[in-house]
């Protein structure tokens, strides 16, 4: 329709609001006449290439002011209301710039809020960040003969992934790793729980690890929620015997590259074999940490030797999907171990990491990836990575 021009989308005057500015010129200066048809609001919408919602916005305001009516929500038909034809066309222009004013006023006071809170937002999430780094591990106590690594990224700035390295003694070190249900605050703030509670239980020199996950599980149980609960794998590696304690909480089982199957008893794990190599799993011994009051754990125990490399993960690594939505999986990240076996753990780390970022391609990650890779290396000395 001739008399209709095309919005301003650049102008601080929403569009829907030109719009009945238009259909009131119109009236006012005689181009409309009452009961002569406007033009549906997609085919005006087209013609104007502009939001279809803005037509309809402006039509609902336009019948809300008695200045047309609506037939069968798409054809329109005008009705002049009485107050219409009485205003001066001055009366008109002053109650329309009044209207702009107030709309554009609440309309920039809406921005400006939203734009606080995001900001507000943006630096608790910051801050929440910072906090959440400082938890884990900051340096690297030596401990005999045993090179060791982690890292964490998390998928959305924080998370709910854990791994720690707990100086025991002078030879004994605490490893642990953890991956809390959910995502982002409510995630990392269980998964602070956690940490405390382990970091509680070890200072005080806990022998038996199946009891101390069966009270661990009960804290995490009476402290969050029906839905949330952990997977957690802690094992206590004793340098002078080379003796690797632990108790899986239903975490995704650890990998140990070694040359032959030394794993004491035949539940700890399962193997593979991989040319002259084996390759076994520390499986679950128990459930994971807070979904029951009541969960029950066994220890289970591995003595290690030079050259063997244990690696701990959490699914995000595993579980990392190429643009096609195909999954990296555990074969894949078993042959990235076996291949790399030689390396210090650090350099063992990155080479993981990076092999799981090409096979993902650019992908987006929507979980949080987490490593630690532990190589025993019988020189009498460790290796402290920063």
């Amino acid at each position: 329709m001739a008399i209709f021009r095309r919005p301003n989308p650049s102008s601080r005057t929403p569009v829907y609001l030109q719009l009945m500015e238009q259909v009131k010129d119109a009236l006012e200066s005689g181009a409309l006449r009452p009961g002569e048809p406007l033009p549906d609001v997609n085919r005006l919408a087209q013609d104007l290439v502009i939001n279809p919602n803005a037509v309809a916005r402006a039509y609902s305001e336009l019948e809300r002011e008695r200045v047309i009516t609506l037939r069968h929500g798409v054809a329109v038909g005008l009705a002049l209301a009485h107050q219409f034809t009485d205003r001066s066309r001055a009366g008109l222009a002053r109650r329309s710039a009044r209207e702009l004013v107030l709309e554009n006023d609440r309309l920039a006071a809406q921005i400006a809020a939203e734009v606080a809170i995001r900001v507000q937002s943006n630096r608790e999430l910051d801050l929440a960040r910072e906090v959440q780094q400082r938890l884990f591990p900051q340096t690297h106590p030596p401990i005999v003969g045993l090179d060791y690594a982690g890292v964490c990224r998390p998928a959305h700035g924080i998370g709910g992934d854990y791994y720690d390295f707990i100086p025991l003694s002078g030879t004994e070190m605490g490893i642990a790793i953890a991956d809390v249900s959910g995502k982002g605050i409510s995630a990392a703030l269980l998964m602070a729980t956690v940490r405390a509670h382990l970091r509680d239980h070890t200072s005080r020199g806990v022998a038996d690890l199946a009891a101390m996950m069966a009270t661990l599980n009960r804290l995490v149980y009476e402290s969050s929620t029906a839905n949330r609960y952990a997977s957690f794998f802690y094992g206590r590696y004793d340098a002078l015997t080379r003796r690797l304690d632990y108790v899986n909480a239903g975490h995704n089982p650890p990998i140990l590259w070694n040359g032959k199957d030394r794993v004491e008893g035949t539940e700890g794990g399962e193997e593979t074999e991989g040319g002259a190599e084996f390759v076994r799993r520390l499986e679950p011994s128990g459930p994971v940490i807070g979904l029951i009051p009541d969960g029950s754990y066994v220890q289970r125990s591995v003595t290690l030797e030079e050259g063997d490399v244990l690696l701990l993960f959490t699914d995000g690594i595993s579980e990392t999907l190429n643009p096609s939505g195909e999954e990296w999986g555990e074969a894949r990240l078993t042959e990235a171990i076996v291949a790399h076996r030689a390396l210090p753990a650090d350099e063992l780390v990155d080479r993981i990491m990076r092999a799981s970022e090409e096979f993902a391609g650019g992908a987006a990650q929507y979980d949080d990836m987490t490593l630690v890779a532990a190589r025993v290396t019988g020189r009498g000395t460790c290796r402290a990575v920063a």
